[in-house]
């Protein structure tokens, strides 16, 4: 009998699978890399609940004086730290208001002495005469000093009975703190010891300061440190009542070079 030989055979049908294959599939493409989510602050995540317009800064160290509220909040790193009571100015137009502005810490003063401005003179509450350094001055024991040339201060005071009161616009424009030595303190970086040395000494003396930012605001609602929305009285006048939310700085300052 003749042998019929299978190796062309299983060529042949080796060629006709090949020929019936699926051809390689092309490798897929990788994918795109998601894109970088912008950092949110958990005290920012509370300002955008309640519409707050109010950027935290993410990075270093601000402070933030909402004025109907009468507190100032120590922020660091896009949290908050702390928050104090202050006294802003008297409602009465520009001679007395708190002005709102952005600008920045330039020095701390220790011990500063004092001379009133000629509209306070005016005023009869005060004689044209220099306080002292000391306890009895109005400025008390340090006065933080904004941009050079501005005559807004966040410092002490010689009358601290008066953070008691509720309603708070008291003063001819500087913001008077209540927790000022640890606003001191957690500025420059030192501990409250220290600071209470400087203050207690005798010698009147400038303490040269990052440039922090200082936001001078005028929210009507606004969350309190727990994360709940209060609501404060329109102190200056200048927002209409169904408009809890009233920011647009009167006048911007640069902020100073990096």
């Amino acid at each position: 009998m003749r042998r019929i030989s299978l190796t062309p055979l299983v060529g042949l049908a080796l060629l006709l699978l090949a020929g019936c294959a699926p051809p390689p599939q092309a490798e897929a493409p990788a994918p795109e890399p998601a894109p970088a989510l912008t950092p949110v602050s958990s005290m920012q995540v509370v300002m955008d609940r309640f519409n707050v317009p109010f950027r935290t800064p993410l990075k270093g160290k601000a402070i933030l004086v909402n004025i109907p509220s009468f507190e100032l909040i120590a922020i660091e790193d896009g949290e908050e730290v702390f928050r104090s009571k202050v006294i802003v100015g008297a409602p009465g137009g520009p001679d007395t208001e708190t002005p709102l502005v952005d600008t920045w810490v330039s020095v701390v003063r220790f011990r500063p002495t004092w001379r009133p401005t000629p509209t306070m003179v005016r005023s009869g509450e005060y004689q044209a005469r220099t306080w002292p350094a000391g306890k009895g001055n109005p400025l008390g024991l340090a006065a933080i000093r904004l941009q050079p040339g501005m005559l807004i201060y966040l410092h002490d005071t010689n009358r601290k009975k008066l953070f008691e009161r509720d309603m708070r616009a008291l003063s001819h424009g500087c913001v008077r703190v209540e927790r000022w030595d640890e606003v001191i303190a957690w500025l420059q970086g030192i501990d409250i010891e220290e600071v209470h040395q400087y203050a207690n000494g005798r010698r009147t003396f400038d303490m040269p300061a990052d440039p922090v930012p200082v936001y001078f605001r005028y929210y009507r609602a606004f969350p309190d440190s727990e994360g709940r929305l209060r609501t404060f009285d329109d102190v200056y006048g200048i927002g209409p009542s169904t408009d809890p939310f009233v920011s647009g700085a009167r006048a911007t300052i640069p902020t100073p070079p990096a």
